[in-house]
């Protein structure tokens, strides 16, 4: 397969053939750009001695067919000079799409095919739409995730794990069902303020790591579309947490390397490093915590 694009327009992915026989019929001219699997970069379908045969000369060439428009190219990632040719994804195509589809077609693409994903992702055009897409994946999953375990822990599924029964009314009580009410009506505040602050986190390493090559609006929509999509693995029973945390930062480190179009390497450091000083700080917070309550506790008895 070889990925035609025209200027900063990619055209799709074709067999040889048909590239071939477009060349021939006028569908593609000479000066258009290629690359196929295992070619460090694109170069002009002239220069594919396989296919200049075909080529038209340039005084002879008629002019260009435009091809149907495509919603996403199958670009694995090259690049075209200095940039990359996004042409968005699903989300950024709704008003064509369809609200839904395009919300489904964006989780589809970003937990199946990350990779595809971030390199069409457009790395700039504003904040708002990836924030939408982040606030309504991770309220989906965590809202899910509450009520099903407010659901449980109201069976009595979970009294093992208490020797009070503390959750064994949770839902039919009037305080845990007020409680149960907040946390829903909370979590999607919860979630647009944690997306800036992780954002935040994370960009900041990737300066200090040196692979930084574009703005905070670019990490900011990498990560946002990576947990619109990931967190709502969370609604899969028991383990479903688990599952959504683990994709989530391995889907924010690919969002990390195509965006920034930076090696593996920085990407993964730019995303573990804040996970590693949070929950080193949690656990440093907790033993100070420990060591005081102990210490009152001994002053106490004597």
């Amino acid at each position: 397969m070889i990925h035609v694009s025209r200027g900063a327009t990619s055209l799709g992915a074709f067999p040889e053939e048909e590239v071939r026989e477009g060349l021939r019929t006028g569908r593609f001219v000479s000066t258009d750009l290629g690359w196929r699997e295992g070619m460090p970069s694109w170069k002009s379908l002239s220069d594919f001695p396989d296919l200049i045969a075909a080529a038209p000369r340039p005084a002879e060439a008629p002019p260009p067919q435009a091809p149907a428009p495509s919603m996403i190219a199958p670009v694995p990632g090259p690049t075209i000079g200095a940039s990359v040719v996004r042409d968005g994804l699903p989300w950024e195509h709704r008003e064509e799409l369809g609200f839904v589809n395009a919300f489904v077609q964006t989780v589809a693409i970003v937990l199946t095919r990350p990779a595809e994903a971030f390199t069409v992702m457009r790395t700039e055009g504003g904040l708002g739409d990836p924030l939408l897409f982040g606030a309504i994946g991770g309220s989906i999953g965590a809202i899910v995730w509450i009520l099903l375990s407010a659901m449980l822990h109201s069976l009595g599924w979970f009294d093992m794990l208490s020797r009070q029964g503390a959750f064994q009314n949770y839902v039919g009580a009037s305080v845990g069902g007020a409680v149960l009410v907040f946390r829903v009506i909370l979590t999607p505040i919860l979630i647009v303020i944690g997306l800036f602050v992780w954002a935040a986190l994370v960009h900041v390493c990737l300066m200090l790591l040196g692979g930084a090559n574009k703005t905070f609006e670019t990490t900011f929509r990498a990560l946002s579309f990576a947990y619109g999509a990931t967190a709502l693995l969370a609604i899969i029973p028991c383990c479903g947490g688990l599952i959504a945390l683990i994709w989530g930062l391995i889907a924010d480190c690919i969002g990390i390397s195509r965006s920034h179009e930076t090696d593996t390497g920085r990407a993964v450091m730019a995303v573990i490093l804040p996970v590693i000083v949070c929950c080193g700080g949690i656990f440093l917070l907790s033993l100070m915590l420990g060591v005081g309550v102990s210490a009152l506790m001994q002053h106490a008895n004597q």
